[in-house]
């Protein structure tokens, strides 16, 4: 079976991805993946849907569900007293002013 190739434009327009970004991710060894023919660009089809499948879809899996840490409380308490403690109100660069 013979592969087809795609140029970059026809990606970009298929993927709705813009060539810029295309282009910057051929740098970063990123996006999918492609074969140069001296001086010219192509994605082969079946690599370009097995990339396409492979990106994550859109919604929320609730068994992912990433959550907030707690912030330290003593921290954020101890640093405003700190800077209440250490600079008078009247004193230039202080951050409180």
């Amino acid at each position: 079976m013979t592969e087809r190739y795609l140029t970059e434009i026809q990606v970009a327009e298929r993927t709705r991805i813009s060539l810029k970004t295309l282009r910057r991710w051929r740098l970063e060894n990123r996006g999918p993946k492609y074969s140069k023919f001296g001086s010219l660009v192509r994605y082969g089809q079946e690599e370009l849907i097995q990339w396409e499948q492979a990106q994550p879809s859109g919604g929320e899996d609730p068994t992912k569900r990433i959550t907030a840490k707690p912030v330290r409380h003593s921290i954020l308490m101890r640093a405003s007293w700190d800077d209440k403690r250490r600079l008078p109100l009247t004193e230039p660069g202080n951050p409180l002013r």
